[in-house]
């Protein structure tokens, strides 16, 4: 029997593969390409409904990301035999302007400016249930990267 405790582990499993090396748009990091959109359009931050809508998706970068992790969802609630109707709400933020205190703990990860990703699901009974990463990167530069040679790439 499924319990709603279980989508604590969901919402990990999304966020993970969410801030992931592997999370590749057209064969380059989606953090990356996140980032030079939020600087070309003056945002602090994105938020991505988990919602799969009726139309068919467009291959731009936000359509991708929700397309994807609103079937991730599906498909994890499935294996967990969760019932869509306990999801009201479930969102993928980046915000690209992250807590400074933050940022000594990530010092030497990478290279790249802070951000944080939070995957949050409120349940049919209002609890939330929140996972939160935090990193670095730099905005989307395809001559400073190397370019994804798997073969499912989008």
């Amino acid at each position: 029997m499924a319990r709603r405790s279980e989508l604590k582990g969901i919402v990990n499993a999304l966020n993970g593969s969410f801030v992931s090396r592997n999370n590749d748009f057209k064969g380059y990091w989606s953090i990356g390409q996140l980032k030079s959109l939020a600087l070309d359009n003056c945002l602090s931050s994105m938020i991505f409904p988990l919602i799969l809508s009726k139309t068919t998706p467009t291959y731009n970068l936000q359509s991708y990301i929700v397309h994807r992790y609103a079937n991730m969802l599906k498909n994890l609630l499935t294996k967990q035999k969760i019932p869509g109707f306990w999801i009201s709400k479930a969102i993928i933020k980046i915000d690209f302007i992250a807590n400074a205190e933050q940022a000594k703990l990530y010092e030497y990860t990478t290279s790249g400016e802070l951000f944080q990703c939070t995957c949050q699901i409120t349940d049919d009974t209002g609890h939330d249930y929140e996972s939160l990463i935090y990193g670095r990167c730099l905005p989307h530069s395809v001559v400073r990267e190397l370019k994804s040679t798997r073969k499912f790439t989008v």
